[in-house]
């Protein structure tokens, strides 16, 4: 198919315009060029044939003719050699018209508006995401997460937004995607995006979950969008151990289910904690080592399997737990134990400053690091940079020397990877 060298030398010209401060009514008199060279016109100096540079030429002149543009020509190559374009900022309805284009600030100020409309009702930190769109738009400035020139990508992307800031309970991503969107798999695309807002913008992430990222691997993404209540699946608390809770006036025993019970994420906020007959609770990330733990160890305990980050009907349950003790006087530590690495120390930081300031890390240190090496896995510079991002950090001060051990060894360590001893205690140690 030919080229239409007409539009191409418009489109880019007006690129350029667009990205000016000329376009902001900065710039005083300059003026907006396109050089010709092999990076913008290639065709231009194809040497085996004499057939583009005429038709490229042939579309300057003819846009010259209509006062669109002025060519430059090459010195002692006019009407030949074409050194650079310059586009007339006084003909642009005509250009805009010519391309069927609307003007960039025409498209910034109706997604500001868009922007402003789908912040109406939304919850409060997708009002604040919302407004801060509105605001770059308005002032024309660059967009980290939408692009303007395409509406309905950035429609969809306010309408999911405002629809996941107001969701109350868990939803199967698919049937999110159809309510929202009309179509169960029109979110995939969006999921990206829409996990770099919460994280930037939720009030349960912040610099720990992430915010100087500007990208997250699929399993943050997922990570992030469960926080907000949408799963690839409905959700279920599994949970093993010590623990007493009635529901709709019937008690439950989670000991009389081996090896644990699996709790359905709606039945949280309908359950009263009735006794906790353990000497400790501990959170476990991954599914594997939770059996394992539950299998192995013989401690009076209530072990709960997280399934990586927390969301907030898990953060309800714990937040239950830790109530109904603090109501009883009971001193009941709580544990995490997760993956030796990025990944599971912000799993921990955040589950600590969200809903247990009192919880401690197991089996998150050098000496579990050291003992187990032979298993651990090396891990990218990329990687390293952000692992050290986080002995500046205070929130982290706890995993600091297995971080520093971690960067001297190049080394990281998954819980699957670690053998939990029968019991936390030593022989004889008095339980607390």
């Amino acid at each position: 198919m030919a080229m239409d060298y007409e539009r191409y030398i418009l489109e880019t010209l007006l690129d350029k315009y667009e990205r000016s401060a000329l376009a902001r009514g900065k710039g005083g008199n300059r003026r907006i060029w396109l050089h010709f060279n092999q990076r913008t016109m290639p065709r231009y100096f194809d040497d085996t044939t004499v057939r583009y540079k005429e038709e490229i030429n042939g579309a300057a002149l003819a846009l010259e003719r209509r006062g669109l543009i002025e060519i430059r020509w090459v010195k002692f190559e006019e009407n030949n050699l074409i050194e650079k374009v310059a586009l007339n900022t006084g003909r642009l309805d005509e250009v805009y018209s010519r391309l069927k284009r609307r003007p960039r600030a025409e498209q910034f100020q109706e997604l500001a508006r868009l922007a402003r409309h789908y912040a109406r009702g939304a919850a409060p930190w997708a009002q604040e995401f919302f407004h801060t769109v509105a605001r770059r738009l308005e002032e024309e400035e660059s967009q980290p997460y939408l692009n303007p020139a395409d509406r309905e990508h950035s429609e969809q992307l306010f309408m999911v937004i405002r629809e996941i800031s107001l969701l109350q309970e868990e939803i199967p991503r698919r049937v999110f995607s159809l309510r929202v969107l009309g179509n169960s798999k029109a979110f995939n695309n969006l999921a990206p995006t829409v996990a770099r807002i919460v994280r930037d913008f939720h009030p349960d992430w912040g610099k720990d979950g992430g915010g100087k990222e500007t990208t997250l691997t699929a399993a943050e993404v997922n990570q992030v969008l469960a926080e907000v209540g949408v799963v690839d699946n409905p959700q279920h608390i599994f949970i093993s151990g010590g623990l007493e809770f009635a529901v709709e006036g019937r008690t439950l025993r989670v000991g009389d289910f081996s090896p644990d019970l699996g709790l359905p994420a709606e039945m949280v906020d309908r359950l009263t904690v009735k006794n906790v007959a353990a000497d400790y609770i501990i959170t476990i990330e991954n599914l594997t080592p939770f059996y394992q733990f539950i299998k192995t160890c013989r401690d009076k305990f209530l072990a709960i399997y997280l399934g990586g980050y927390h969301n907030t009907v898990r953060r309800r349950f714990l937040s239950k737990l830790r109530e109904y003790l603090a109501g009883t006087g009971r001193a009941v530590p709580f544990y995490h134990w997760g993956d030796i690495d990025y990944g599971g120390f912000s799993i921990f930081v955040h589950l600590q400053k969200r809903c247990l300031p009192g919880l401690k890390p197991l089996y998150m240190d050098v000496p579990t690091l050291e003992r187990y090496r032979r298993f651990a896995s090396p891990f990218t510079a990329a990687y390293g940079r952000r692992l050290r991002s986080l002995l500046e950090d205070p929130d982290y001060r706890l995993f600091h020397p297995v971080i520093q051990k971690m960067l001297q060894e190049g080394l990281r360590l998954e819980q699957e990877c670690v053998e939990p001893p029968p019991s936390l205690y030593e022989p004889g140690e008095r339980k607390v």
